[in-house]
């Protein structure tokens, strides 16, 4: 006969996340304020278009003179990845080929 608990409440040890926990990429999404989720968006789109461009400044450009704005576009602007790189690289070559040259 197997072992049944009757207990209906969960520990807080086990049901806790682990701290700093966070799984890789980019999650803007836990930005709860929408337009300092929109500066982190802004941050990470800047930075895709300056890897993709192939110009990419030595500091972050200035977003904002407002302190919170900067610093999110900031994390957004940190946040890309190699990967991320090589996704955008990737889709925008997938553009290139989808769509014939007229002449």
């Amino acid at each position: 006969m197997a072992f049944v608990t009757h207990n209906n409440y969960r520990s807080g040890v086990n049901s806790m996340p682990i701290a700093n926990a966070r799984p890789s990429g980019f999650h803007i999404s836990r930005i709860q304020n929408r337009v300092y989720r929109q500066c982190a968006k802004d941050g990470f789109n800047a930075r895709i278009k300056a890897e993709l461009a192939g110009v990419v400044p030595a500091t972050v450009p200035l977003y904002s003179h407002s302190l919170t704005r900067q610093s999110y576009f900031e994390q957004g602007w940190h946040a890309v990845t190699h990967l991320h790189i090589l996704k955008a690289r990737e889709q925008r070559k997938a553009q290139a080929m989808a769509v014939p040259n007229e002449q």
